[in-house]
Formats: structure tokens, sequence, C-alpha cells
């Protein structure tokens, strides 16, 4: 079945993006917003793709060529701002409707991040072409392009470092309203203390800590908890997915501390 989405996790590989700081670069905090999206598309049954799932570079012709010919109708591009500014922005073509930047915008902003602008821009030297090539190259596809928020913006920087997920869910909700798809919210509410990691989550992420979690699973996971080398209850419904490497390096630091007593 041909996907009626395709997300596109912006820049990659080589290609830091404009969006960073001392909190996230713009690649992996694009990338994170998109697996999460992926996932949940996939759990409301929602045929959906994506242009990349790894830190891989994409050259412009590549990542557009992916997004005319994967058979979807719509796009959802997800960048990090920056530059000066404050708020999310969201740019459609100009041959195509604000209704959906319009409902990603009023999403984003219940969800704490508030809004900048809707837009759309032409070629300086062509006022009938876009001037993104997101929106230029991508054929029939409806593609918006999503800025979450300023990264040298100190209250932007904030929000999505600690609510990155939150914000990813509610250009979610916003696109199921728009395609009149049935939505329902995540089993677990996103955690506002997750940062985002540099280790993509897998395609599959597994029964993401439902109900049916095996018992010598929960064993593990709830020993880690008990020896207080887990603390954030995020990872109860993360079983089958693999900690980033900050949480193992973590993990490994306690383990030390509590062999030599904290010496």
């Amino acid at each position: 079945m041909a996907p009626i989405l395709i997300i596109d996790a912006g820049h990659g590989g080589v290609d830091p993006g404009g969006g960073n700081n001392a909190q996230f670069t713009e690649k992996n905090m694009n990338l994170n917003i998109s697996l999460y999206q992926y996932r949940r598309f996939q759990e409301l049954n929602i045929p959906v793709a994506i242009t990349r799932t790894t830190d891989v570079t994409l050259t412009a012709d590549q990542r557009t060529k992916m997004v005319r010919e994967s058979g979807a109708r719509y796009c959802i591009s997800n960048h990090i701002n920056s530059g000066g500014g404050r708020g999310s922005e969201v740019i459609y073509s100009i041959y195509g409707s604000p209704q959906l930047p319009n409902l990603i915008q009023a999403e984003l902003k219940a969800a704490g991040m508030p809004n900048r602008r809707i837009f759309t821009r032409t070629l300086p030297n062509n006022p009938k072409a876009d001037y993104y090539f997101m929106h230029r190259q991508t054929g029939s596809v409806e593609t918006v392009i999503v800025e979450y928020g300023f990264a040298d913006n100190a209250q932007d920087a904030s929000t999505l470092a600690s609510n990155w997920e939150a914000l990813a869910e509610a250009v979610i909700r916003a696109f199921c309203i728009y395609a009149k798809l049935n939505y329902r919210p995540p089993a677990a509410p996103p955690s506002p203390t997750t940062p985002p990691t540099t280790t993509p989550a897998p395609e599959n992420p597994g029964n993401g800590g439902g109900n049916n979690v095996p018992e010598w699973k929960l064993e593990g996971i709830n020993w880690l908890y008990e020896q207080s080398f887990l603390s954030d209850e995020v990872w109860r419904q993360r079983v089958d997915q693999p900690l980033p490497l900050w949480a193992e390096a973590l993990i490994l630091k306690r383990m030390y501390e509590k062999i030599t007593g904290g010496q």
C-alpha cells in the first residue's frame, strides 16, 4: 500500500543544518522528531514513509526524488530554525493551501511553542516558482516545512530540548485532523524530561512497553530501577528500545559509584 504521508527528517550526515546549540544539533533533533512521528503514524495504522532513519547525507535531488516517487499525497519536512526569532514557522507552497499550516501552528501553540508566522516564498527571479526545493521539486505532493522553533532563542531551545515529543505529537494530531484520519493519543503522554538522542530509534520499536511485555523483561527493567540505575520512568514504556549512549554512560557511572562507594 502506498503511503499517505512521507516524513522528511531535514539535513543529516555531513549537513548538520543551521539550528544548532549546546543542547542539540538540528540534524539529530529533526531525526528524533521524524522517527517519533513515523512510529506513531504506524501505531495509528496510517500508511507512512520516511526519507531517512539514520544520520545519512541526502542531496536535495535524492531527498525530493524519494518524496516524489513515494506515492504519498502529503509530506511533512521537519526542521529547527536559527537566525534570530521566536516560535514556530510553517512554510507551504505558493500553489498550496494554508489550511494544514494553520492547524499545525494551532496544535504547536497548545503544546507550548508560540507561533511566529505562516508563509510562502518565491524565487527572487521567478514569482511563479517556490523558493524552497522541498516545494519546488516534490511534484504533486503537498509539502509543508515545519520549523519547530529557534535554536538560538533560549526559550525555544529549552522547550525543544525538554518537550520535543509533545511538539512532534502536536503535528501528528494536526495532520490527522486535516486529512480526516482517526487519531488517538499515545498510550503514555510524551515525557517533558526526555532529551533528544544522537542514536536514532529503530524503525520497529517492538511492543513499546505495552501490556504484553514478557515477565523476564519486566524483571530486568524493574531491577534497573530498584538499583537506581534508571530513574526516568519513560524507559518503562521503551522496554524493547536500545538505550542511547548518554543513558548507558549514566548507568555505568552509577554502577561504578555503587561498587566503589562513591570514591
